[in-house]
């Protein structure tokens, strides 16, 4: 019998990502292909595999030079509950201790407890909200994605960039801030929203009159203004996560702009 102790993750290339977007698929995830690319292409994936089998993932995405994102922790269903979890972000935050960077990442409740135990810190909640879009036809918008760089707290040009250039990917603008939308593999996502919280309602509400089907908005602390729209939209809370930091005390950006986050896999 093969002894857990023997399966280390190692460094995974892009061969890797149609097992890994299987991976995501099974935990019942919104992933898509192109998700997994960004990590690819501009992060580190690690995994743990046994012969030509992915039985677990992180990976980590540098923001800037300062931080990364820590995300796509992910273990398959009969290798559960075996340490393998631990194991993977363990080496994760390695990666990053040796770079330099501070680690961030959104936490479901299930795996704050592994987080704390590695150093990992609460720095505020995020809750995902659950409804169906419009399906009223829209056209993407010109809008300044430099905001984000003051809202995020870092720059990642390159990822919003990613998610415009997809299909189906729309962006709106108010004065002053955006939102984008992009579909998933189980819903539209929209977000990330920078604004201020009198044009974050109207934000949100045409991003989700765009959408067609099931659409999630996980709405951050500074968002909560946003609850009373989403509300009014038949949109209910799916779940909670709490927003974590190991190295850094507090959030980088303004936490009052940032209304909806990427994703937990982004930030």
């Amino acid at each position: 019998m093969l002894s857990i102790g023997a399966l280390n993750p190692i460094p995974l290339d892009t061969s890797w990502i149609s097992r890994a977007l299987q991976l995501s698929a099974e935990a019942g995830w919104n992933q898509t292909a192109d998700d997994w690319k960004v990590f690819f292409a501009h992060g580190k994936v690690l995994g743990i595999t046994r012969d030509d089998r992915l039985l677990a993932t992180s990976a980590v995405l540098p923001y800037g030079g300062d931080f990364a994102w820590l995300s796509m922790v992910l273990v398959t269903a009969e290798w559960r509950r075996r340490g393998l979890a631990t194991r993977v972000v363990a080496a994760c935050t390695s990666v990053l201790r040796e770079s330099g960077k501070a680690a961030l990442l959104d936490a479901a409740p299930d795996a704050t407890e592994i987080y704390a135990k590695l150093g990992f810190v609460p720095l505020c909640r995020m809750e995902r909200w659950e409804g169906r879009g419009g399906g009223v036809a829209n056209t993407s918008e010109a809008v300044d994605l430099a905001l984000d760089r003051a809202a995020f707290g870092a720059e990642r040009r390159f990822l919003l960039d990613d998610f415009l250039a997809r299909p189906g990917s729309l962006a709106f603008r108010s004065l002053g801030g955006f939102a984008l939308l992009r579909r998933g593999s189980v819903a539209s996502h929209v977000g990330p929203i920078v604004a201020d919280a009198a044009q974050g309602s109207a934000l949100t509400t045409a991003a989700i009159g765009a959408a067609s089907g099931r659409v999630y908005v996980d709405v951050l602390d500074g968002g909560r203004c946003l609850v009373p729209t989403l509300s009014s939209l038949s949109f209910l809370p799916q779940r909670r996560f709490t927003r974590m930091a190991l190295g850094l005390s507090h959030f980088q950006g303004d936490p009052s702009r940032l209304l909806a986050a990427a994703g937990p896999e982004f930030g």
